[in-house]
């Protein structure tokens, strides 16, 4: 199996000075392989997208059951929930520690940018090109779609997408430059 791609420097330096991203310690490094936070996902996405100008930012502020609103990451992930983009259990619990899939952060990628409302064929036909789409589950199915179709998720149509695995800060990353690439460019494939 071919190595997940890595982007270069430059790419992880664009993405550092949209202010999207930032570094992992005082020493300004860029852990590629560190897992990605539903709170850092939150956070990122909050830029990347500008949820808080949506008009779903206004909703009333929802419920978080498992964290105080003392956090300093406390208003993005409540953008995050209003929005929709993301969501909290069943409990109202937001699990802002936790790492995410690589399949739960796409999706949730996704669901920022805009999933599209493909046909139960299209989502079949895009995840059958990847030998572990079985093990996506049925809720981000959709989304991962919408992802692989606008070539946010860092595979080829020669290796597997890896959904279970963590979602890395490469990851998250590379799906970043290929949106802002697309931002730039509206004929970028």
């Amino acid at each position: 199996m071919m190595p997940q791609t890595q982007l270069n420097q430059t790419s992880i330096e664009r993405v550092f000075s949209i202010g999207w991203m930032s570094h992992t310690d005082e020493e300004e490094t860029f852990d590629a392989t560190a897992s990605v936070t539903r709170s850092e996902l939150a956070q990122v996405l909050g830029k990347a997208f500008k949820l808080d100008q949506r008009s779903t930012a206004e909703n009333p502020e929802i419920s978080i059951q498992d964290m105080a609103g003392d956090r300093p990451d406390y208003a993005a992930i409540q953008i995050a929930l209003k929005t929709g983009t993301m969501t909290v259990d069943s409990q109202g619990r937001f699990f802002p520690d936790r790492p995410v899939t690589r399949a739960e952060g796409l999706a949730i990628f996704a669901q920022a940018y805009g999933v599209f409302q493909l046909s139960e064929d299209t989502v079949t036909e895009l995840l059958n090109e990847y030998p572990d789409a079985v093990d996506i589950f049925d809720w981000a199915k959709q989304a991962m779609a919408t992802a692989l179709q606008e070539g946010f998720v860092n595979s080829d149509r020669n290796q597997a997408i890896r959904p279970l695995d963590p979602m890395t800060r490469n990851d998250l990353a590379y799906a970043l430059i290929q949106y802002l690439e697309k931002q730039q460019n509206p004929a970028f494939v």
